[in-house]
């Protein structure tokens, strides 16, 4: 019986040891937004959200294809992490993703290695009103998402 569960356990947790990969669940909901952009938003931290900061993953559909130089190919979506402070409503970008066509992953980005030694450069950018991030505030003190009123 014993040996029944330690393999399949084995062959879950050697991948992650091995190549140092975390699982990502992500629970995506799509954004109401009016520009009429496909964006969705992991609800998954919003279940335990205590304080005033909060990380976020967005997820949205490029149409048409963005260009990059030094990015081989057409990036048709693009997964990006955002830390928010409600405190000073600003926000920066810790991760960012870009998928091709087929959803592969052609480009990956992590601006929080080493981490920013101060908070003014962790949240850079004031939070505008209709972005994304603004959206995402504003749903989550509507109550719309089961959140704080």
């Amino acid at each position: 019986m014993k040996k029944k569960f330690f393999i399949p356990l084995l062959f879950a947790v050697i991948p992650v040891l091995l190549f140092g990969q975390t699982i990502e669940n992500h629970r995506w909901k799509k954004l109401e937004n009016n520009t009429g952009k496909k964006l969705w938003y992991d609800v998954s931290p919003f279940d335990t959200l205590r304080g005033d900061r909060f990380d976020v993953w967005i997820l949205e559909v490029h149409t048409p294809p963005l260009k990059f130089p030094g990015i081989e190919g057409e990036v048709y979506r693009s997964k990006t992490l955002y830390s928010v402070n409600l405190t000073t409503v600003r926000y920066g970008i810790m991760k960012i993703h870009y998928y091709d066509v087929k959803n592969k992953e052609i480009y990956s980005f992590d601006y929080d290695t080493p981490p920013p030694p101060t908070d003014a450069i962790k949240y850079p950018y004031p939070v505008l009103e209709n972005s994304p991030v603004h959206l995402i505030i504003k749903e989550l003190f509507s109550g719309k998402n089961g959140g704080k009123n």
